[in-house]
């Protein structure tokens, strides 16, 4: 999966902009949500832990999301939190499900042929959190479902452009086989010391391809109740002006 500080679980300084928008219990509900998607998030990214054991970790958690959201009892601060986040804002277990399974397609890495076949891991690993937060923001509804979609997408595929050489070195491309091969760069390459030869081409195929997700995400959220989903658009800003950077 994209290196550990690759998503943005933590409720930390790079988001504190957003999160002074929302008020103290959306607050403390995010912050519940993060601790449990970090959590799962170190499982799939333990080094010293074998397949198995993972998947194992992850089943675990599995149990216990469906136990906490169907109103059962809490184990521990972290699933107390989650349990207070999940039943005072209705949360959809759904989503914090599909991040499970997200990870778990980080855990038995094989790459991906083309974009189409990368998308359900980044809706996974990105969309479905940016649902659950948009619930505890207080939007729901199709044009929701829309923008967690595409913001997702733009996030996590700022993420891959940004931890590209990492990545690859722990034995994980996310970059398309399609897209390398247009790009005339080869997948090996991104393993070895020093930019590739057609890498900076490689790199704005997908950075456009973000970009594109950024703008559809922001026309979705200018057509929203603007103190529902501020604290989002905060959160989206902050990725795009990341993107401007790198490229």
């Amino acid at each position: 999966m994209p290196s550990s500080h690759s998503r943005p679980y933590e409720a930390g300084s790079s988001f504190r902009p957003a999160f002074l928008v929302l008020a103290p219990e959306q607050r403390r509900a995010l912050s519940a949500l993060y601790g449990y998607a970090r959590a799962a998030d170190d499982i799939a990214d333990d080094p010293a832990a074998g397949t198995e054991a993972k998947e194992a970790a992850l089943d675990a958690w599995k149990e216990r999301i469906e136990v906490l959201f169907g109103g059962g009892r809490p184990e521990g601060r972290l699933e107390t939190e989650l349990a207070w986040a999940a039943r005072t804002f209705s949360m959809d277990p759904g989503n914090p499900l599909l991040l499970l399974e997200g990870l778990r397609m980080d855990v038995r890495h094989r790459g991906y042929p083309a974009f189409e076949d990368l998308k359900p891991y980044l809706y996974r690993v990105a969309s479905a959190v940016g649902l659950s937060c948009l619930e505890i923001f207080g939007w729901r509804g199709e044009a929701a479902k829309a923008y967690a979609e595409n913001l997702g997408y733009a996030v996590q595929l700022t993420n891959i452009i940004r931890d590209v050489f990492e990545d690859a070195r722990a034995g994980r491309v996310y970059i398309p086989e399609e897209d390398l091969l247009a790009a005339g760069c080869d997948r090996s390459a991104l393993m070895r010391p020093g930019y590739p030869e057609r890498f900076p081409e490689l790199m704005r195929l997908e950075a456009a391809r973000a970009r594109g997700f950024y703008a559809a995400a922001e026309e979705l959220a200018r057509k929203a109740d603007g103190n529902r989903v501020l604290s989002a658009r905060i959160m989206g800003r902050l990725y795009a002006d990341l993107l401007a950077k790198i490229e």
